[in-house]
């Protein structure tokens, strides 16, 4: 697959002739099937989905399993903050050339590797076509180092956003129990409906006061995508809201840090162990690492307006 230059968004010569390489006849590199790439998401912001994603990366790293924590939030990522690293280069640096993944990745002792992005940075959030096309090259060769790679994508419906998320093979979307959430999840939702194929989708409803309110909250929007979409999302878990997560993003620290035996640290593991369980009773399939890398370049190729070589 030969993607078509694009004048405005050049690339350093280096970087540009690795891209035309990897491009080549041959095709893109294949990845091995122990990796498990899961994009998190949620239509409105403020839903805890940031803190879900820092939570799970954590306890998936102490059921040792090697953890890649992607900020895919370009222009507003705010991951950093919330684990409380001030990383001297990001996904900024990776992009126009300045250093490379490995270079940019911080190692948390017992925890996951974070991949920050850049807050504040318009030339990120606007990323073109032939940037972002090298950025999922090498993060997904990269990623094939680990066991789980979870991405924290941006909230909302932008193409930014869904182009992560319709890149991976599953996404869980994080709603909470209002009503702008629910709606602004389904709108989500139907967007990534769209694609061919579409990946698999399940709900997390999070902040909830309880697990029965979280069951509810999860009917309610599966009855919303049953009437217009025709389709069932199972529920993936349910995250009670804890006053102490107030305390942990005030101070930088992960919840699972500050209080880790509170319920929503429990419900947390309890969705890590399952996605675990699911990996480890899967079927390989050895195509699926590949078809990701293939899809995330050709759906940020849409994304841009380009034409589909």
């Amino acid at each position: 697959m030969t993607m078509p230059e694009q004048p405005d968004t050049a690339l350093p010569e280096d970087q540009a002739a690795g891209l035309r390489r990897l491009a080549g006849a041959r095709g893109f590199p294949p990845l091995p099937g122990r990796l498990h790439c899961i994009a998190i998401g949620s239509g409105k912001g403020g839903v805890g989905k940031t803190a879900l994603c820092v939570n799970l990366s954590y306890c998936l790293a102490r059921l040792n399993r090697r953890v890649l924590l992607l900020d895919a939030d370009l222009g507003l990522a705010n991951v950093d903050i919330q684990i409380g690293i001030e990383p001297t280069r990001t996904l900024q640096d990776v992009v126009f050339g300045h250093c490379s993944l490995e270079d940019a990745v911080v190692h948390i002792p017992n925890g996951p590797d974070i991949l920050p992005s850049s807050s504040g940075t318009p030339e990120m959030a606007d990323m073109g076509n032939a940037r972002r096309q090298m950025l999922a090259d090498d993060l997904l060769r990269f990623a094939a180092n680990y066991d789980f790679l979870l991405i924290d994508t941006g909230a909302g419906i932008g193409k930014g956003v869904t182009t992560f998320l319709a890149s991976a093979p599953e996404v869980l979307v994080v709603v909470a129990n209002e009503p702008t959430s629910i709606m602004d999840a389904y709108s989500l939702i139907k967007v990534l409906c769209k694609e061919r194929p579409a990946p698999r989708i399940r709900i997390v409803a999070n902040m909830v006061r309880s697990l029965e309110e979280g069951e509810r909250l999860a009917e309610r929007l599966q009855g919303i995508t049953q009437r217009f979409l025709g389709m069932d999302l199972p529920l993936a878990g349910a995250i009670p809201f804890d006053q102490s997560l107030r305390d942990a993003i005030r101070t930088r620290r992960p919840l699972i840090n500050l209080a880790p035996g509170c319920a929503a640290i429990q419900c947390v593991e309890e969705l890590a162990r399952s996605l675990i369980a699911e990996r480890r009773h899967a079927k390989v399939d050895t195509t699926t690492t590949t078809n990701l890398f293939n899809r995330l370049v050709d759906v940020a190729v849409k994304a841009d307006g380009a034409p589909n070589p």
